[in-house]
């Protein structure tokens, strides 16, 4: 498989996986927040973004050419989602439950592992130009 199928594939994925998590958000905002301790409100705006971020990432997936402008974009927007994630975790410890902790260390840690393979194949499509001797 070419790296520009493997990245493809890796954003199509990251936006499929946004998309269902803003609909899971967006769907069960109020029985999600009382099993997480995440206020309602909080989800129906993740919820909306997080559908917003799927359509972009999803239309910058199904170009032709991917920009790695555009997938620069998308990976930036992962690592501060994971950062965001600690720092969550980290002020508002007190006001989550154990079970809304644990979904969103899981979703840091899912959305590492995508934004990791997609920075690894931007970087080998980089290097993926023919060469002269």
């Amino acid at each position: 498989m070419e790296h520009a199928n493997i990245l493809r594939g890796t954003l199509l994925i990251d936006a499929g996986a946004s998309l269902l998590a803003g609909a899971v958000a967006l769907l069960f905002a109020p029985s999600l927040a009382l099993w997480t301790g995440i206020a309602p409100w909080i989800l129906y705006v993740l919820g909306a973004g997080l559908v917003i971020f799927a359509a972009d990432v999803a239309l910058v997936a199904t170009r032709k050419k991917i920009n790695p402008l555009f997938v620069k974009a998308i990976i930036a927007a992962n690592i501060a989602w994971v950062i965001g994630s600690g720092l969550v975790l980290f002020i508002f410890q007190d006001r989550l439950t154990f079970e809304g902790m644990l979904v969103i260390e899981l979703l840091a840690v899912a959305v590492a592992l995508l934004t990791a393979v997609e920075a690894v194949s931007l970087r080998r499509l980089g290097h993926n130009t023919p060469r002269t001797a």
